[in-house]
């Protein structure tokens, strides 16, 4: 983020929550009361107009810079879990299906007599 982005001068991540913008800008005019900082007082102040107009908020988020490698470290902390779980499931089901597809296979190379034998315990 550039300094003059509205996000980057309210010190918060790009978000659609109009409350965490209102939040921040709150926090943020604690470290710039207009009385003693009048400059950058004003530059939050153009910041916060330009999240809450009609359409801001979505505009600055819409062109705010991407942090890919924290989204992909989100993406991996919210899924590679449950992906190596279903991985294991599918591993373990063909496993299931391998081993009934050949108990198939070799029962229906018995005869009747070899199937009564095997299966008269």
């Amino acid at each position: 983020m550039t300094p003059e982005e509205p996000f980057a001068v309210l010190g918060l991540e790009p978000t659609m929550d109009p409350l965490a913008v209102k939040s921040a800008y709150f926090a943020a005019l604690s470290r710039h009361p207009p009385h003693q900082d009048m400059e950058g007082f004003q530059r939050l102040r153009r910041a916060y107009e330009a999240l809450t107009r009609p359409g801001g908020l979505a505009a600055a988020y819409l062109t705010s810079p991407v942090d890919v490698q924290k989204l992909a470290r989100e993406a991996r902390e919210r899924f590679d879990a449950p992906l190596e779980k279903a991985a294991v499931v599918a591993r373990a089901e063909r496993t299931r299906a391998e081993t009934v597809a050949q108990w198939v296979e070799r029962c229906s190379r018995m005869s009747w007599d070899e199937a009564l034998r095997a299966f008269a315990r």
